[in-house]
């Protein structure tokens, strides 16, 4: 009779150690499978902004974006997308350094505009003697700087960096 008893407690015993080991992997692979998404998501939205940051898109709540210099509903449209999909996916910290970029950006674009620096035709295009005014340089310098800290933050958001470095 102990024999069976200890035989039928052993069962119990591996029986719920079966279930608890199931339930441990089910789960641990549902967090796994999370983070996996939330990752891709974040790497498609980060490299939404890094793409379109030369298009000058600004974060919907930026109130100085000018809408008569090539705003378009499809890009206030990718506006409130990209807006969005910080907001709910990236890092405050993303969301700021874009605001700082995008701001930069338009300071840029605005003192180019103001001072005759750029050519209007079909395109705006650089004058070529802009890189010898100062300020110009200047802002022109703040946005590549802007955009920089903005990689800067994806790859560390990403690990990228960590990721590429390593060996199989």
């Amino acid at each position: 009779m102990d024999q069976l008893l200890s035989v039928l407690l052993g069962a119990a015993i591996a029986l719920v150690g079966g279930v608890v080991t199931t339930v441990l992997q089910a789960r641990l692979q549902r967090g796994a499978a999370r983070q996996e998404y939330l990752w891709n998501k974040c790497a498609e939205l980060y490299l939404d902004l890094l793409r379109h940051s030369s298009a000058q898109i600004a974060h919907i709540d930026d109130d100085h974006v000018d809408e008569q210099y090539g705003w378009t509903p499809e890009t206030e449209q990718l506006r409130l997308d990209l807006t969005a999909r910080v907001q709910l996916f990236g890092s405050a910290a993303v969301e700021e350094r874009w605001r700082q970029m995008s701001q930069a950006g338009q300071h840029l674009d605005y003192y180019a505009r103001e001072n005759l620096l750029e050519e209007r035709g079909d395109h705006a295009q650089l004058r070529s003697d802009a890189y010898e005014d100062p300020e110009y340089v200047r802002l022109s310098t703040e946005v590549k700087k802007t955009r920089r800290l903005l990689v800067e933050k994806l790859r560390s958001e990403l690990s990228t960096d960590r990721h590429l470095n390593q060996t199989p």
